[in-house]
């Protein structure tokens, strides 16, 4: 694994860059609608990174838009450096318009192939440009040059979104028909990554990295995968998804962790709406003050690609060629162009009077640019804080987990759409509502963008939270008790006798565990009736839990907090429900159990807190995943519960608070904290704040080694400060 050394501004900012050609048309379907604007040569681009003040960083992408023999040269041949011209295209005659008109030249000379990115890399090194590659190939004696010519200034290959789960694939249904588990499932996940990143390391590229909008980022770092790029804004959760690869960068000691902001097609918001840019910015401050080193912006700078807007200025442009040709996709947009450019000639000549709305001189290019600029400038004068965030608890991602980012009951699992239609269980529900209540505690999705649903931007009213994985239970309790205080199941979990060990130690370490008894199961069939001989241990958890499981036993209309018990900050005869699931018929083996939840009619143990050695744990007696227990409509109710579980995560997140903390009453997190991200940096004493309410201030107190005060941020306001002890 390539050391990637950090630049003198501490992170690398950046944005995407595409070799690009005007004139072309690259698809006529129906909301995608493409004709490319411009042309930029590689010199011209890494010019306008540096005038346009667009950061230290330029993610080179090898997939052309556009096919004309020129841009095949220049961006990734560099025939001229060998004296060969090959000029632009010529509308008029219909010459230069495809690479095949070439062919000859470019296989003549194969092994060019790459050393425009060579050329690349180098002339931006020349002026302080870092690069990276996304979805590029090269002949092998340009892929030393590229590690040879850059040093520090290359920084590696990115496989992008190539193992995202799609809908239905058919080798997986197929699997899944003749018997495969989620275990069988998520080690080709694991085997088809590693023989790509294998392939790429083998071969010289540096370090792999993944840009994932998948929640099976984990499988993807077990697969070889260097460096988490998540796909921010196609993974919805900002802070969501810095948990999950702060998480994997603490876990697996990778050189860093980053963000691919992919905000221009999956904001969704309306240009016209303030708040889109709001939303921009603030997702670069979100990133940064997570621990993020590397913050990539994807598109929008350069033209306008997005359609995922009611008033892309793309909607404008005639569609006269979709009628022609019919609703074609990228492919069949350069077969066209390849077979009879002349038909495309009337229809771009209807279309060039439109290109100044989506060209780099657009004015949504322009304000895409400001945002970045300012925000470097931000950089520039103030440094990046050092290392990670302080996070005092950390979310458990199950092993065998394979949910998406977000959970739709409707979603199948891996997109196995068939195998859920014969089997239901393999749709999401219980398992991975549990994640849905999780991110409702730890990353509340406030009305921010009002009158628009917000799923991106969300406060951390309990810190920076990080989600590590059991994903093959490559992971160690001496890792887990260095890092967290607490640690909480969340959704789906296939456990294992090496897994309980580890949780064991963790515990007896000193560690906080919060887990339901489902995720002490060995199922990985999506069973959800599953016995008590697929328990771990046989379902004997006396040391882990001070219970033995019997059985399952009857279903429960309610749980309710007992008599003179105020530990989860409710008191008796608060109720939770109504819940109609099933519990576990327990033995009882710690005299000293605590009850934290019961049953109303029989006070049956339904929440237990058992301590073992120097640690406890708080034992969930469901025979249903944790997702079940969002139901919060009854005697007490509230709203924003998020229902038994929402209390758990909070009482757990409360007593285990890291050194900095706020609150909206001295005492707890509430409705205004929900609105601040927060984050505290150990290693310089850093503490970043930052109100994500874009239309008004927020008072809370912040709590830093003994001192609190009351702190009022304005609109959309970011601020850093020293804590006491480094002042």
């Amino acid at each position: 694994m390539k050391e990637i050394k950090l630049p003198p501004e501490g992170i690398f900012v950046g944005s995407g860059v595409y070799p690009t050609d005007t004139d072309t048309l690259l698809c006529t379907m129906i909301g995608h609608y493409c004709w490319q604007s411009q042309y930029f040569g590689p010199m011209e681009m890494i010019d306008k990174i540096v005038s346009d003040n667009q950061g230290n960083l330029a993610q080179v992408w090898g997939c052309a838009r556009g096919f004309s023999p020129r841009l095949i040269d220049e961006w990734f041949y560099a025939l001229d450096e060998i004296g060969i011209d090959i000029p632009a295209p010529d509308w008029k005659t219909c010459k230069n318009l495809t690479k095949k008109e070439y062919a000859s030249v470019f296989e003549e000379h194969r092994d060019r192939f790459g050393a425009g990115l060579v050329r690349f890399i180098r002339e931006a090194k020349k002026r302080g440009i870092y690069t990276a590659l996304i979805y590029t190939e090269a002949a092998p004696g340009q892929i030393a040059e590229m590690s040879r010519v850059g040093g520090e200034y290359y920084l590696g290959y990115d496989f992008g979104e190539r193992y995202s789960h799609g809908l239905n694939d058919a080798a997986a249904v197929k699997a899944v028909e003749n018997g495969a588990t989620l275990t069988d499932l998520s080690d080709q996940l694991i085997e088809r990554v590693r023989e790509h990143a294998d392939e790429r390391h083998h071969a010289g590229w540096g370090c792999v990295m993944a840009t994932s909008s998948d929640f099976a980022l984990d499988y993807e770092v077990l697969g070889g995968a260097d460096i988490p790029v998540v796909e921010d804004f196609a993974f919805p959760s900002l802070n969501f998804s810095s948990a999950l690869s702060r998480g994997l960068y603490r876990q697996h000691g990778l050189p860093l962790w980053g963000s691919h902001l992919a905000h221009e097609h999956y904001a969704w918001l309306p240009n016209s709406d303030s708040h889109r840019y709001d939303m921009l910015r603030a997702s670069m401050y979100l990133k940064y003050m997570a621990g993020s080193k590397m913050i990539i912006n994807e598109s929008g700078n350069w033209f306008v690609e997005h359609t995922l807007a009611p008033d892309s200025p793309k909607l404008k442009l005639p569609q006269d060629a979709r009628e022609r040709f019919g609703v074609i996709d990228w492919g069949d947009a350069r077969r066209i162009l390849e077979e009879e450019p002349e038909s495309l000639r009337p229809y771009l000549e209807e279309a060039r009077p439109y290109f100044p709305s989506v060209n780099y001189e657009s004015p949504i290019c322009r304000k895409y640019r400001q945002i970045i600029s300012d925000f470097w400038n931000f950089v520039k004068e103030n440094g990046t804080p050092e290392g990670q965030p302080q996070s005092s608890v950390a979310l458990a991602k199950g092993n065998n987990d394979l949910t998406g980012a977000r959970y739709n009951h409707d979603y199948a699992l891996c997109g196995l759409y068939d195998v859920a239609a014969k089997n239901p269980s393999w749709f999401q529900g219980a398992p991975e509502r549990g994640w849905k209540i999780a991110r409702e505690v730890f990353f509340p999705e406030v009305p921010v963008l009002a009158p628009y649903v917000n799923i991106h931007i969300s406060g951390t009213p309990q810190g920076q939270v990080d989600v590590v994985s059991f994903a093959k239970d490559h992971i160690t309790a001496e890792f887990l008790n260095e890092n967290y205080k607490a640690l909480m199941f969340a959704g789906w979990n296939t456990c294992s006798e090496e897994q309980y060990e580890i949780l064991r130690q963790y515990v007896h370490n000193g560690g906080t565990l919060l887990i339901a008894l489902p995720q002490l199961s060995t199922n990985a069939t999506r069973n959800f009736a599953f016995g008590t001989d697929e328990l771990v241990h046989g379902g004997d958890f006396s040391e882990l839990c001070g219970v033995k499981v019997k059985g399952r036993g009857d279903c429960i209309y309610w749980a309710m907090i007992p008599p003179e018990s105020n530990r989860l900050g409710c008191e008796f005869p608060r109720r939770f429900g109504t819940l109609g699931i099933p519990i576990g018929d327990l033995e009882i083996t710690d005299p000293d159990l605590e009850t934290l939840v019961i049953d109303d009619e029989q006070a049956r143990p339904i929440v237990t807190l058992h301590r073992y050695g120097k640690g406890q744990c708080c034992f969930v007696n469901t025979w249903s995943y944790p997702g079940s227990l969002d139901q919060d409509e009854g005697p007490g109710s509230v709203i924003g519960s998020s229902g038994l579980m929402g209390y758990l995560y909070r009482m757990i997140a409360n007593e285990n608070r890291g050194d900095v903390y706020i609150t909206d009453d001295q005492k707890r997190p509430g409705a205004q904290c929900d609105y601040i991200a927060f984050s505290y940096f150990p290693k310089d004493g850093k503490i970043c704040l930052f109100n994500v309410d874009f239309d008004h201030p927020r008072t809370f107190w912040l709590h830093h080694f003994g001192i609190f005060e009351q702190i009022t941020l304005a609109p959309g306001e970011f601020r850093m400060m020293q804590t006491a002890r480094h002042a």
